[in-house]
């Protein structure tokens, strides 16, 4: 009898541990997306406030104009003859910008978002509600700045000249039982003008630089 009852304990026991293991697989597996959606989402607020934040910042502290960042050079009749980037200005620009998102990324490199575990349940009753799981989001990062420019026809005779700022994030979220990777590109509007007259098409080939292709290769 005693031999039956320990058998019949130990039958038990692994029964119950088989499903323990098969109902920890299965929150599992439904959890993890959760996880991952939630963690991505709010890791991308947080660059996403912290590009904006950081470039606002640089763009009312330095208050750059068109000239401060092209010398045009024309004819006796005013035509444009060719442009020319303040090298000094830019470069000043863009690590001003780089370093200010950098700070900001920085100062939220520990991130929390809350998961409704009502969403495991599913449905559109328990979709979004509580009660709420609180997971750390751990961040880490570079920033690229570029700066580009575009013409476009403003009327007759006339093609109005921006000057953008160009942010790339990269980073990476590591959040428990996974790790997602975020790139944000976002541009920034620096400045504008409107120039009459012909602009030879070499005008319109004004290079600001390096860009983030130069960097880190064309890829495949």
């Amino acid at each position: 009898m005693g031999r039956r009852k320990n058998g019949a304990r130990g039958l038990a026991l692994i029964s119950v541990s088989v499903l323990l293991v098969v109902a920890f697989a299965g929150l599992d597996s439904r959890l993890r997306p959760l996880i991952q959606s939630y963690g991505y989402m709010a890791a991308r607020r947080g660059a996403m406030l912290a590009v904006h934040t950081g470039v606002e910042k640089v763009l009312s502290d330095q208050e750059l104009g068109y000239t401060d960042l092209v010398t045009i050079e024309r004819d006796a009749e005013g035509h444009v003859l060719s442009t020319e980037a303040n090298v000094t200005a830019i470069n000043r620009l863009k690590a001003a910008a780089t370093n200010a998102v950098m700070q900001e990324l920085s100062a939220r490199e520990v991130q929390m978002t809350k998961i409704p575990l009502g969403s495991l349940i599913g449905g559109s009753f328990f979709t979004g509600r509580g009660p709420f799981l609180s997971v750390n989001i751990h961040t880490s990062g570079v920033v690229i700045s570029n700066l580009s420019s575009e013409f476009q026809d403003a009327g007759i005779n006339q093609t109005n000249h921006r000057i953008s700022l160009d942010m790339t994030v990269m980073m990476t979220a590591t959040l428990p039982m996974e790790r997602v990777s975020i790139e944000l590109q976002t541009a920034f509007l620096v400045c504008e003008t409107v120039l009459v007259g012909d602009v030879p098409q070499t005008v319109m080939q004004l290079d600001f630089g390096e860009t983030v292709r130069d960097i880190f290769g064309a890829g495949d």
